[in-house]
């Protein structure tokens, strides 16, 4: 097999990296700032105080990461901050009545940041963008997650580490509360880290190891200020806040962390009852401490990014709107052949769904790290790896067609996957029904994204954004999600957070003026470039299949 050098040495050096990972803006409010709440009259004194309570996706969390620094480097090669253009943070700037220069500015200084702002090199190994052409990317750090960086990442496993991994450590300012990781039934009873190392724990496979320890890694970053709390937990630190505004948004952990154990985790709710239990129960903690609450549903997580089907799709445009291994393959100049002998050697066709010489329905799903070991082994051996171990390997004695999740999934397992999913999104409509609080429907936007209609107004808005290059659509790349394939861009959250605001604008009658998802996208929110950016996740200029 043929291929040409950028791809065979930059690009396939550069998955070697990933695959060792596990003006245009609105105009300024009228009314006054969370930190003066006696001033604010009518529906809009609900904004006075304003937190956040949910997990990595509140958090800001992107591209396997967490950094609220600004000018940090790796290699010579720019790290962007990701905290600070998450969702909460563009609703929280929106909210507030002082112009967006200076909402911003705000955002990022650590003696005014609503935020858990964590110091450069960041948390955990951010995937960055090194050569702007195809799987352009590597890592901001490099080795032992535990040791590198003189141990940065194993401090934020520690209260005492707090001053070194916060920007703001003594700050009382701290109102986004999102743990990446947490799941609905930890948010109100777990009171500590699970782990006091980043070693990997052992029995736990492969991307549930990765979920735990990013929990376990960003606890104290995150609730370091409210440790000497009698009862700590996530709810309970928000409502200790005394909140006019609450925003909820839990589930996708308990989702990934089942699919990435291969359904082995029992840590997290399991039914729509279960969820619908302990969201209730955190609703109403943040009710009784005075809170208007707006919750959130959750995105299929099979069509993020990170999950690439193994079918062949019926022409090169399905490749934008979503995310085939066989576009990835194409583009290296690998046959469709190659899909067809993964769906036989991993037993991903099932009697019921599609078969090895017939792709065109969905045979399961590669991982992005699974996917990045074939191109790997195929570029230089013309074999296809053993992806039944977590790390695929010569000599791995792995069952055939586990599917646990950490480089592939059956057509079965991502059935239960699917419908987990379901239920949980079951509880969490039922729960903001019960408790009369706003659901924001974040499981529309993204199966409008995933619908490639250009009649869906969410499709449309996105595909809008920049048409040449193709953005933003929801496949691997193509600018809705940053390079971990599961967590937003600027521009994915930025839809988010203009949902979140239409919900609260309609429930509670207040007047947070829209977020402009094209500036968002363009980096024109404010003047200051420092802080305002291009979305360093859009696509590269080449995403074309071969």
């Amino acid at each position: 097999m043929k291929i040409s050098q950028f791809r065979s040495t930059l690009a396939i050096a550069a998955l070697a990296a990933l695959a060792a990972c596990g003006g245009g803006g609105a105009s300024a409010p009228s009314f006054v700032p969370p930190d003066q709440p006696h001033q604010r009259p009518g529906p809009d004194s609900i904004l006075s105080s304003i937190v956040g309570v949910g997990d990595s996706l509140t958090a800001g969390y992107q591209s396997n990461g967490f950094l609220g620094a600004t000018g940090v480097n790796a290699g010579g090669l720019p790290v962007p901050p990701n905290q600070e253009n998450g969702w909460w943070s563009l609703l929280y700037e929106q909210a507030s009545s002082k112009s967006i220069d200076t909402a911003v500015t705000q955002m990022y200084d650590p003696s005014t940041s609503p935020l858990p702002l964590i110091k450069g090199p960041g948390l955990n190994n951010q995937i960055i963008n090194a050569n702007n052409g195809f799987f352009p990317i590597t890592q901001a750090k490099t080795g032992d997650v535990c040791t590198d960086n003189n141990g940065f990442n194993n401090a934020g496993y520690h209260l005492k580490g707090l001053t070194r991994v916060r920007m703001n450590p003594t700050s009382a300012n701290v109102r986004n509360l999102g743990i990446p990781g947490l799941t609905l039934h930890e948010a109100n009873v777990l009171h500590a880290p699970q782990t006091d190392t980043c070693n990997e724990l052992p029995g736990i496979p492969g991307l549930l190891n990765m979920v735990v320890a990013d929990e376990a890694g960003t606890f104290w970053p995150v609730l370091g200020n409210y440790a000497k709390m009698r009862d700590l937990t996530d709810v309970n630190a928000a409502a200790n806040r005394h909140p006019t505004l609450a925003t909820v948004w839990l589930g996708a952990n308990d989702v990934l962390k089942y699919m990435g154990s291969g359904g082995r985790f029992v840590g997290g709710d399991r039914n729509a009852a279960q969820a619908e239990g302990d969201l209730r129960q955190s609703i109403g903690t943040l009710q009784h401490a005075g809170a208007k609450v707006v919750v959130a549903n959750l995105p299929d997580i099979l069509e993020a990014g990170y999950f690439e089907r193994v079918t062949i799709p019926k022409n090169l445009t399905e490749c934008r709107i979503r995310s085939y291994v066989s576009c990835l393959f194409s583009f290296y100049g690998f046959p469709d052949s190659l899909v067809k002998s993964i769906a036989a050697k991993y037993h991903l066709a099932t009697p019921g769904g599609c078969t090895p010489t017939s792709l065109t329905t969905p045979c399961g799903y590669l991982t992005i790290p699974g996917t990045i070991a074939v191109i790997q082994s195929f570029a230089y051996t013309g074999k296809v790896p053993n992806l039944d171990c977590n790390v695929p390997a010569p000599g791995c004695k792995g069952a055939p067609g586990n599917g646990l999740g950490q480089n592939y999934i059956t057509p079965e397992f991502a059935g239960k996957v699917q419908g987990l999913e379901n239920g949980i999104n079951a509880g969490i409509d039922q729960a903001a029904s019960a408790q009369h609080v706003p659901l924001v429907d974040v499981h529309a936007i993204f199966k409008g994204l995933a619908s490639g209609k250009p009649s869906n107004p969410y499709y449309k808005l996105a595909a809008s954004i920049n048409p040449k290059d193709h953005c933003c659509t929801l496949g691997y790349l193509f600018g809705i999600t940053s390079f971990d394939g599961l967590h937003p861009s600027n521009t994915g959250y930025a839809l988010i957070a203009l949902e979140f605001i239409d919900a609260i604008n309609k429930a509670y009658g207040t007047h947070i003026p829209q977020v402009d998802v094209g500036a968002a996208y363009a980096g024109t929110r404010c003047s200051n470039t420092q802080y305002c950016f291009p979305d360093p996740y859009a696509p590269p200029n080449d995403l074309t299949p071969r």
